[in-house]
């Protein structure tokens, strides 16, 4: 027997929480054959229902034949198309509800802007924000947390940072996705510093933003503040939690403290996936502990732990630098068993393996297997021919490198520069182009990309930044 509209509400809303389409549609069933009159509550409880369980054609089905339909209705269908990546459907019905008179609530803003963050589409993101402030939604919790999450990554970080601070209250959501943002942007410091803010605010602090942090902490091999956030971990039992150790090895693995991340990394066997396996090998190669690496390694198979890209390339990594060819050679086999010996990071690594121990037909064979070589796979090879003193080489691999397009930074140049040097080249027998090149200082560290016009001067616009114009013969020395 059917009951009230309320209790059916509740029905309809327990089949959406647990995702039991199936009894949600012979609910629906059973309220069409007993005639039971549909009004637009429960109408908008089905939207929600069809959209949670993934079934959006079903709910867009049942929109299309609501006589009535109120904001709810509107923000469900929305929120349906936003959370089941259907993104032009998003966008149009959003514009559906604006001509239809309806003021969009903080849910259909929100599911707006997370479909801009999807496109990469700073434009639309922009439009919906202008319209967030025109009716005064713009500093709502669920609005402004992802239009600063859509500004971080989308790279405006001023218009995140500004967003966020006119922000009347924030939730752990917000200044997690604060922390991430500039820990992502590469400013570990400022990430560490929003935590701390964090803390003083009183938020309560969960897995998601300590994991965040501690992310943070790697970057920076900050182990003294890491450790403090060890204690936090302790403090809220979060010891066990996959993510959180995860996080933990990799801080103390980046840091250089093996002992605090092999002690993490054995303290629960849930803990030992191939992400923290990957980080303590990865910290082991780094402190030239090749052995437990290896050992770290066979224990995997033990484990029915499978290796990925990462985990053989800092193997092959550490092959390189101790010149062990056999045990390269095996990890190359492996690779290929696993169809992983294609990936960027393998190939990039193997390269400069071979060409370190020797075997340079090998490492530029692999080479030239690779599908689409970045700055970093041809990097690797012009390592190599610097290596072996093939400065005509190296210049030819450099040539072809900027006819297909793949932009050289400093590592490029200084490759280049000592496999010219090596060979004795002068201008007559270096093939490299004579055209305007600009290097930036920038920070230490000299970042440098050809002009084909003209020699660039620093603008009013660059901000910190040392601009020195040169040309090949002044780079060559010649």
């Amino acid at each position: 027997m059917l009951k009230d509209s309320t209790s059916l509400a509740q029905t309809i809303q327990t089949y959406a929480r647990t995702k039991q389409l199936h009894r949600g549609k012979e609910f629906h069933a059973q309220l069409l054959r007993n005639e039971y009159p549909l009004c637009i509550f429960l109408a908008n409880h089905l939207l929600n229902m069809y959209s949670k369980c993934g079934e959006v054609d079903y709910a867009l089905k049942l929109f299309d034949t609501m006589r009535q339909r109120n904001l709810v209705s509107w923000t469900a269908m929305i929120t349906g198309f936003s959370q089941n990546l259907r993104f032009s459907e998003t966008l149009k019905t959003f514009s559906q509800m604006m001509v239809a008179g309806e003021k969009p609530t903080q849910f259909a803003f929100a599911s707006v802007i997370r479909v801009c963050v999807f496109l990469g589409s700073i434009e639309i993101g922009r439009q919906m924000h202008s319209l967030a402030l025109k009716l005064g939604l713009a500093c709502e919790l669920f609005v402004g947390s992802n239009l600063a999450d859509m500004y971080w990554k989308c790279g405006v970080t001023v218009d995140a940072c500004k967003v966020f601070e006119e922000m009347p209250c924030k939730d752990a959501v917000s200044w997690t996705s604060m922390i991430d943002g500039y820990a992502k942007s590469g400013d570990s410091e400022a990430a560490l510093l929003t935590y701390k803010r964090m803390i003083v605010d009183g938020i309560v602090i969960d897995q998601h933003v300590l994991c965040t942090a501690l992310n943070a902490c790697s970057a920076l091999k900050d182990c003294k503040f890491g450790r403090c956030l060890h204690s936090t971990v302790l403090k809220l039992g979060l010891q066990t939690e996959v993510s959180v150790g995860n996080a933990l090895t990799d801080m103390y693995a980046k840091a250089g403290d093996m002992e605090s991340a092999s002690d993490v990394f054995r303290i629960d066997s849930e803990c030992r996936n191939i992400v923290s396996s990957t980080s303590l090998i990865n910290g082991y190669v780094e402190m030239d502990e090749i052995e437990k690496a290896f050992s770290l390694f066979v224990d995997l198979h033990s484990w029915g732990v499978e290796p990925n890209e990462f985990t053989f390339s800092s193997l092959i990594k550490a092959c390189a630098n101790q010149a062990a060819l056999d045990q390269g050679i095996q990890l190359h086999a492996q690779a290929i068993k696993l169809n992983l010996d294609r990936h960027p990071f393998i190939s990039t690594v193997l390269v400069d393996m071979y060409g370190k121990c020797g075997l340079l037909d090998d490492s530029t064979q692999v080479f030239h297997e690779i599908a689409n070589p970045n700055e970093v796979a041809c990097n690797s090879l012009l390592g190599v021919l610097a290596l072996h003193g093939l400065g005509k080489e190296a210049s030819e691999t450099f040539s072809r490198m900027v006819q297909r397009g793949v932009k050289p930074n400093a590592i490029t140049f200084v490759s280049l520069l000592i496999g010219c040097s090596h060979a004795g080249l002068v201008k007559d027998e270096a093939p490299l182009p004579n055209e305007p090149l600009l290097i930036k200082k920038e920070e230490g560290d000299f970042k440098m990309e050809a002009c084909k016009k003209t020699t660039l001067w620093p603008s009013s616009s660059t901000w910190n930044t040392t601009t020195l114009p040169l040309r090949w013969e002044q780079i060559v020395g010649v």
